[in-house]
């Protein structure tokens, strides 16, 4: 074999290499935007969610050298805020142009999540509208761990709009691990549709 063609076929073993770490299937992270309120009356409650979501991104699989926003389902999540106030659609396309968004959680009125679900038909942007939690039973162990946690990170008592955002990253968690990463969308959704209304920490 002469030099050109063992340089051309190391390129080509590179270049399959690289194109298998970037593929979906190799992938160790990913991208969350959280659709909540940052401007306007209800900016309290938005910061409320952010901060009960990244608790959940804390919990587990964090080490020393953290570069990502925390963990969910055992990979690197990157979480960015669209204003549920503002212009979400014209957000969720410049990010997603720029390949920022793997998972919508949406914390805006159900109009605004309907549109964001046309939106995203047919696209590999999985949506999770924001469901019920189990916080108003402060008696359950789980929602007393959450309190005490959310007490000792930020200095003061989580609302219910905390345990919203807790919840939601909860369930991304568990839909994520549960396949092992982010590639089938269709399991993600069909996962976030099944615990919108019945998840419990």
């Amino acid at each position: 074999m002469n030099i050109l063609n063992k340089t051309s076929l190391m390129l080509l073993i590179a270049l399959i290499q690289v194109s298998i770490f970037l593929s979906p299937a190799a992938a160790h992270r990913f991208n969350v935007v959280l659709v909540l309120p940052v401007s306007g009356s209800a900016a309290g409650n938005g910061e409320q969610i952010r901060k009960g979501f990244m608790l959940a991104t804390s919990e587990r699989d964090a080490h020393a050298d953290e570069k990502s926003d925390g963990h969910l389902g055992g990979l690197d999540s990157y979480v960015s805020v669209i204003d549920a106030n503002g212009d979400v659609a014209a957000g969720i396309k410049r990010l997603s142009s720029i390949g920022q968004i793997n998972i919508v959680a949406s914390f805006a009125p159900d109009e605004t999540q309907d549109a964001m679900e046309k939106l995203l038909a047919g696209t590999n942007i999985a949506l999770l509208r924001s469901g019920p939690t189990p916080f108003s039973n402060k008696n359950l162990p789980a929602v007393s761990k959450f309190i005490a946690a959310f007490n000792r990170t930020y200095g003061n008592n989580p609302t219910a709009a905390a345990a919203r955002g807790y919840n939601a990253a909860r369930r991304i968690d568990m839909a994520v691990r549960a396949q092992g990463g982010i590639n089938d969308v269709a399991l993600l959704r069909q996962s976030f549709q099944h615990t919108a209304a019945t998840f419990t920490w």
